[in-house]
């Protein structure tokens, strides 16, 4: 008798870096500016309680949000959860900002 043993071996990457993922940063009640499409602008604190800016893409957004005139003066405010950011040794990937899963946004000043 032979017994034969196949591994098989996914043809694409899979990467745990989705709307899915598991949360890399919570983020409460960050002033952000909409730039269309689903991206945003936000305004985090760091350690060092310096402020920086990050890109995200919502997983889901509100089609009434109306894209911010300018940048330098946030008009909305958020919460939610930053995904894990795909990277992969091996592979070069389209930066693309990480997902951003909405819990609010609100108009700001």
């Amino acid at each position: 008798m032979i017994v034969a043993a196949f591994s098989c071996k996914e043809k694409e990457p899979k990467f745990d870096c989705d709307c899915e993922s598991a949360t890399f940063r919570v983020v409460k009640d960050a002033n952000a500016s909409y730039l269309g499409k689903g991206i945003l602008q936000i305004q985090l604190v760091s350690e060092d309680k310096e402020v920086y800016e990050s890109f995200v893409t919502a997983c889901s957004i509100s089609d009434t949000l109306k894209i911010t005139p300018d940048v330098t003066k946030p008009d909305y405010v958020v919460s939610g959860n930053i995904k894990k950011l795909c990277v992969d040794k091996n592979l070069i990937l389209d930066q693309m900002p990480p997902k951003f899963e909405v819990k609010e946004i609100k108009r700001g000043l």
